[in-house]
């Protein structure tokens, strides 16, 4: 029973950063408090993501001109974001915390 249940918590701290999925460990994982914090440190990590994206989309349509730097940004970020979410998760399997500055403040909280 137990290889069971660290089997599953296994999955879900990994589930925790595969953006949006994260919200199926935040409400399945409700008796393990660290998978319900590495759900929302990744829930919060691709909220960032997201918010950065909106903020590049709308100065990408309103310049033109910055049409091309949009472009590189959003590659950076995504390059950026897959790197963390990586690191998260090998750091979560391995029993720890990535601690994101700016995010993973919040994800105490709740």
């Amino acid at each position: 029973m137990a290889e069971t249940t660290r089997t599953a918590s296994r999955s879900m701290l990994i589930l925790a950063y595969l953006g949006p999925l994260g919200v199926i460990p935040l409400l399945f994982g409700r008796d393990d408090p660290e998978v319900r914090w590495h759900a929302r440190n990744g829930l919060l990590l691709f909220g960032a993501v997201a918010a950065i994206a909106l903020v590049a989309t709308l100065v990408g349509t309103l310049l033109p001109a910055l049409g091309c730097l949009y472009a590189m940004l959003m590659f950076f970020v995504l390059v950026l974001y897959a790197f963390v979410a990586i690191l998260a998760v090998v750091k979560a399997l391995d029993g720890q915390r990535l601690l994101v500055p700016g995010v993973s403040r919040y994800a105490g909280r709740g």
